[in-house]
C-alpha cells in the first residue's frame, strides 16, 4: 500500500508539472495528465529498476573514492536527469504526437527543465533515504 502510494505521488507529480506547463490548466489538462502518468509508469515500471542497476554500479565504479553519502547524491542527480529524460520525451509525444524533430527537441526541453527541480529534489531524497534501506534488506542473508 505504501508502495504504491508513492509510486502515485512521485510517478503523478512530474507528469503533472510536464502536462501543466506544455498545456496549462486547460479543459484537456486532466484526461492529458492521466494519460501521460499511464504512459510514464508503463515506460519507466520496467525499465527503471534495470537504470537504477546501471547507474548504481557505474556510481561505484567511477566515484571510489567518495562517501556513502556522495555517492548515494550523484546516484540521485543521475537516475532524475536519466528518468526525467524518458518521462519528459514520452509526456512530449503523449500532449503533441510524434512532431518535427526540432519541436520535438523544444518541447522536450521545455518539460525537462519545468520538471528537472522536482525531480531531482525527489531522487536525491530516495537516493538518500529509500536506497540505503535496500540495500540492506537485499544485503541480508536469505
Amino acid at each position: 500500500m505504501t508502495l504504491s502510494i508513492l509510486v502515485v505521488a512521485i510517478g503523478g507529480s512530474l507528469p503533472f508539472l510536464m502536462t501543466w506547463n506544455n498545456i496549462g490548466f486547460s479543459a484537456g489538462f486532466i484526461s492529458a495528465w492521466i494519460s501521460s502518468f499511464a504512459l510514464c509508469v508503463l515506460c519507466i515500471a520496467p525499465i527503471g529498476g534495470v537504470i537504477a542497476f546501471l547507474v548504481n554500479r557505474l556510481v561505484d565504479l567511477i566515484l571510489t573514492n567518495l562517501s556513502s553519502l556522495r555517492k548515494n547524491v550523484a546516484f540521485g542527480v543521475i537516475m532524475a536527469v536519466v528518468m526525467e529524460s524518458i518521462m519528459a520525451v514520452v509526456t512530449t509525444v503523449n500532449l503533441h504526437g510524434f512532431i518535427q524533430l526540432s519541436e520535438l527537441v523544444s518541447f522536450w526541453l521545455t518539460t525537462f527543465v519545468s520538471a528537472l527541480p522536482a525531480g531531482l529534489v525527489i531522487s536525491v531524497l530516495m537516493s538518500l533515504v529509500i536506497k540505503p534501506k535496500l540495500a540492506t534488506f537485499w544485503a541480508k542473508p536469505a
